[in-house]
């Protein structure tokens, strides 16, 4: 999958790829203190492994999110309502297949792809594909205001300290798209904003 290239110059907190792509990876300085404790909590994990016997390469095997692989499963939280969203271990509740939009209210990139691909989720432009957004490292009520302003209406998984967006999939940056078949597979994965031919490009691999 090709990514975009951005026009808008780097904002502050936003990394600029080799192709031009801006992607926020700085949340508000509030929510770092948060980041930092989980990458504590991390490093212990990992120090465990090491001086229990264990081995922190074969830990982390699967964890990062590859074209061509197993989707990691997941659980997390709903924003919006009481439950949970996530990708079982087949990678598709009953073989359907599923687009992962990872995002937060404080990433600008996000802000800008958000309303637009929100819209032609509405219309029906994923296809018959299950669409689940990962919110990362926000707070609750900006979350909401976010999801609520965007015209958002497909679930979204609360994830604060990075365990899924960062721990199991390897992202840092924002936003990211991740398209995954019926077989649990990962086809494509578009590393920042994604648009709605963009969209409808990545679930057309799901007929081939």
């Amino acid at each position: 999958m090709t990514s975009s290239t951005a026009t808008d110059p780097a904002e502050p907190g936003q990394d600029t790829e080799a192709d031009g792509t801006n992607r926020s990876r700085r949340p508000p300085k509030a929510l770092l203190v948060g980041g930092a404790i989980a990458l504590a909590i991390t490093a212990l994990g990992v120090a465990s492994l090491i001086f229990g016997g264990g081995s922190a390469s074969s830990n982390s095997q699967g964890t990062v999110a590859r074209e061509g692989h197993a989707a990691p499963a997941f659980s997390l939280p709903e924003l919006m309502k009481a439950g949970s969203v996530g990708i079982p271990a087949d990678g598709g509740a009953g073989g359907k297949p599923v687009v992962l939009v990872f995002f937060a209210s404080w990433c600008g990139p996000c802000q800008r792809e958000m309303p637009a691909l929100a819209a032609a989720v509405a219309a029906g432009d994923a296809g018959r594909a299950a669409v689940i957004g990962i919110d990362g490292m926000d707070q609750t009520q900006a979350a909401k205001s976010f999801v609520t302003r965007s015209g958002v209406t497909f679930p979204v998984g609360v994830d604060p300290s990075y365990a899924v967006t960062s721990g199991k999939f390897g992202f840092v940056g924002l936003p990211e798209t991740v398209f995954i078949n019926g077989r649990g597979i990962i086809t494509s994965i578009h590393y920042g904003a994604t648009s709605p031919a963009l969209l409808r490009d990545g679930v057309k691999a799901f007929t081939r």
